[in-house]
C-alpha cells in the first residue's frame, strides 16, 4: 500500500518557504563534522536569539532547578510556570526534550513557543539539559529523563507549589527530543514504575528508522528517499550525529515503534510532522502502529515545510503561529483525553 496523495502531496513546497530559498543562500556543508566546534556554534546563535527575545512576560515565571541522577550527579532543568495561580490550585507538568541531533541544545531551546504553551495550557514546563553525545552515547539521555521523571512524580512541589502528577504528567519533545521522550515513556512502562504518564509529545522525530520499518509498511516509507534533497540538518550530519550517539539497534528502547513487548500501556500520543522532511513517514507509520493497538491518537501535518521550520525558518511566521497554537491544543488534548489516575 502506498502512502496517500495527501501525504506525498505534502512534499511540495510552501510557497513562502520557496520565496525564502530564492532570497537567501543556504548554509554551507560542514566539510569536517567536528561536534564540539558545531556545539559551541549553536551555543552562541541561541544565546543571542534568547537574549533577542528578552524576558518573560509579567504572567509568568521562569527558573533553574537541579534534578538528582542515578550516578550521584545531578542536572539542570529550566522551569517554566504560570505566575498566577491560585493557591490550591493542582497544574499538569510537562517535562520536555529538546533537540539538536542528540549531541546539541540546551534547556532553554524552544523558549518562545513554551512560554506560549505554559501560558495558554496552564501548565508547568520542565525542560531538561539531559547529557549529550558523544561524551554520553545512548542511553544516557534516556536514563536522565526516566530518572527527572520519577524525581519530578515524588517531588513535585520542588518543582512548583501547584505542579500535581494527578493532574497529567506529558513526556515530549521535538526532533531528537522526540526519540528521547518516546524512550522514556517506554522504559517508565517496562520498568512498572507508579509515575503514571499521561500523554505523549512526539514533534518531528526520527522515530522509525528505515530498516526498523515492519514490512507490510515499507512501501509507505517513502519520505526519506522524496525529500532527499531538502534533507534538514543534512545527511552528512545526521549520520554524524547517530554515530556519536550510538544507539543500540539491540535495545528495545532504541526503538519503541517496534518494541518487543508491543503497546500496551503507552498513553495517547500527539505527533507534529513536516511534509518536507525526510523524517515525515517515521511518524505517519509509527501512528498507525499505535492506532493497531487501540491507543489514541493525534497527528498535525504540515505541508510543504521542512524539518523543525520553526527554528530553522522563524520568519515564516504564520505557519510558525499555527505550529505553536496547535502544539497548545495537542496538548490539551492529551491531559483531556486520558482518565487521569491519581498517584
Amino acid at each position: 500500500m502506498a502512502p496517500s496523495s495527501e501525504i506525498l502531496a505534502s512534499a511540495q513546497p510552501d510557497p513562502d518557504f520557496l520565496q525564502i530559498l530564492k532570497s537567501s543562500s543556504p548554509p554551507p556543508l560542514p566539510t569536517n563534522v567536528d561536534i564540539p566546534t558545531l556545539r559551541a556554534t549553536s551555543n552562541k546563535h541561541k544565546n543571542e536569539a534568547r537574549d533577542a527575545l528578552g524576558g518573560p512576560p509579567p504572567n509568568l515565571t521562569e527558573r533553574d532547578i537541579e534534578i538528582p541522577v542515578r550516578d550521584g550527579s545531578s542536572i539542570l532543568a529550566y522551569i517554566y510556570s504560570p505566575s498566577d495561580v491560585v493557591p490550591g490550585d493542582e497544574l499538569p507538568i510537562f517535562l520536555f526534550f529538546h533537540g539538536g541531533g542528540f549531541c546539541l541544545g540546551t534547556r532553554h531551546d524552544d523558549m518562545e513557543s513554551n512560554r506560549v504553551l505554559a501560558l495558554k495550557a496552564s501548565i508547568i514546563i520542565v525542560c531538561l539539559d539531559y547529557r549529550l553525545a558523544p561524551e554520553h552515547p545512548f542511553p544516557q539521555a534516556i536514563h536522565d529523563g526516566v530518572d527527572a521523571l520519577h524525581w519530578i512524580a515524588h517531588n513535585p512541589t520542588q518543582v512548583h507549589p501547584s505542579a500535581s502528577p494527578s493532574a497529567g504528567i506529558i513526556i515530549g519533545g521535538t526532533s531528537a527530543g522526540a526519540n528521547i521522550a518516546n524512550g522514556v515513556v517506554y522504559l517508565n512502562r517496562d520498568l512498572g514504575s507508579p509515575a503514571k504518564v499521561t500523554g505523549q509529545f512526539l514533534g518531528v522525530g526520527p522515530l522509525l528508522p528505515p530498516p526498523f520499518v515492519p514490512e507490510k509498511y515499507k512501501d509507505d516509507c517513502v519520505s526519506h528517499e522524496q525529500n532527499k534533497d531538502v534533507t534538514i540538518p543534512p545527511e552528512e550530519l545526521a549520520r554524524a550525529f547517530t554515530a556519536a550517539y550510538k544507539p543500540d539497534p539491540n535495545s528495545p528502547i532504541a526503538v519503541p515503534a517496534v518494541h518487543p513487548s508491543g503497546h500496551s500501556g503507552i498513553p495517547p500520543t500527539y505527533f507534529q510532522v513536516c511534509g518536507l522532511d525526510g523524517l515525515r513517514d517515521e511518524s505517519i507509520i509509527y501512528e498507525r502502529i499505535l492506532q493497531q493497538d487501540n491507543i489514541s491518537t493525534r497527528l498535525d501535518l504540515y505541508p510543504g515545510l521542512p524539518h523543525h521550520f520553526w527554528e530553522f525558518f522563524p520568519q515564516l511566521t504564520k505557519q510558525v503561529e499555527k505550529r505553536t497554537n496547535d502544539t497548545v491544543e495537542g496538548i490539551k488534548w492529551l491531559l483531556h483525553d486520558s482518565k487521569l489516575p491519581k498517584l
